[in-house]
């Protein structure tokens, strides 16, 4: 990678010695790097000449954690983005972790937030009551994408609920009989929810939950295990004639099983993603999905623990977003 036109990151790493990942952590402003090893780096850049301020750590910087339990699935990048342009305008640095804050990982992410003497952390993990009352009563804590009932941590979401019945019920009105469910893990409140919406959908329409036609992905939402899962179901005799899958990547996996069947779609299988990421308009045919304001969560998640952490905190609010139905090609011809 170059830093300017006729210095790379292999420049640095022969001039200092130290390892180009580390070098990584300095040129984007990583706190997870000692004082001297910094110190090193920024020398050498200022000995050939280039301009360093751009890779200083102030002290009056102040450092927000944005904690993730996945950097494979593609949901949380424009989230990030937008945590980080607004994060910055404030004069703060956002620090992704990617932790999925398990009982074997907390201690260790607790010695994180101190060792790195973070201001504010926006989680967007699965977590449990008990570990995010010992996170909020170390930093100032705000949960994105996730909830947790009957906690004081203010929050920023979507009614996972409302989105998944409604695109449901659109698929129950394009005649589909037999609707699958391709769920995240039931630990976040994002899968709960939404099969919570699929069945009541059902219900309402009278017609049967039947759980073969329900399975889950890991968080990461990896497009072989969801391909797989679509194929065995396309395999049953009564195979389902449309999905409801909770993630595109989720989504576009299934269109794959389904044209490697022979299947047409939407003739034969009608298929609705979650979140309109880029790869539902690059999917052919494109898929038809729940599109997330994940611009807005990221954006408004940031402002409020920015608010926590200087003590405004009469005017910070929950918010739960709206979501629209994006109709393409997966659902219509």
């Amino acid at each position: 990678m170059a830093i300017g036109k006729k210095f790379t990151y292999n420049d640095l790493a022969k001039r200092t010695g130290i390892s180009i990942a580390t070098i990584s952590r300095v040129m984007n402003r990583s706190r997870l790097v000692t004082a001297e090893t910094r110190k090193r780096v920024l020398s050498a850049l200022k000995d050939a000449g280039i301009d360093i301020s751009d890779y200083e750590i102030r002290d009056d910087e102040k450092l927000i954690i944005f904690n993730v339990p996945t950097l494979k699935n593609m949901f949380y990048s424009p989230i990030i983005t937008a945590a980080r342009a607004s994060a910055s305008r404030k004069g703060y640095a956002l620090l992704v972790n990617e932790d999925p804050l398990s009982a074997e990982s907390i201690d260790s992410f607790l010695r994180l937030l101190r060792s790195t003497k973070a201001e504010g952390l926006i989680l967007t993990n699965s977590i449990t009551r008990d570990r995010l009352e010992i996170l909020s009563g170390e930093i100032s804590t705000v949960t994105c994408c996730e909830s947790v009932p009957d906690s004081s941590v203010p929050f920023v979401t979507i009614d996972d609920e409302g989105a998944s019945y409604n695109a449901v019920r659109y698929l129950i009105s394009l005649a589909r009989k037999r609707i699958a469910l391709i769920n995240g893990p039931r630990s976040f409140k994002y899968a709960r929810e939404r099969e919570k919406g699929y069945l009541e959908a059902l219900s309402e329409s009278n017609m049967e939950c039947d759980r073969k036609y329900m399975a889950e992905v890991g968080e990461d939402m990896d497009f072989e295990t969801a391909r797989a899962i679509a194929t065995h179901m396309l395999g049953y005799p009564e195979r389902p004639d449309a999905f409801f899958c909770i993630s595109d990547v989720i989504a576009c996996a299934v269109e794959k099983a389904a044209l490697q069947l022979s299947l047409r779609i939407p003739e034969d299988i009608a298929i609705v993603g979650f979140d309109d990421i880029m790869a539902s308009h690059m999917a052919n045919p494109s898929i038809t999905t729940i599109r997330q304001p994940t611009t807005q969560m990221g954006a408004l998640a940031t402002e409020m623990v920015i608010k926590l952490i200087e003590k405004d905190e009469s005017s910070i609010k929950s918010v739960l977003l709206g979501t629209e139905l994006i109709i393409r090609e997966s659902t219509t011809i």
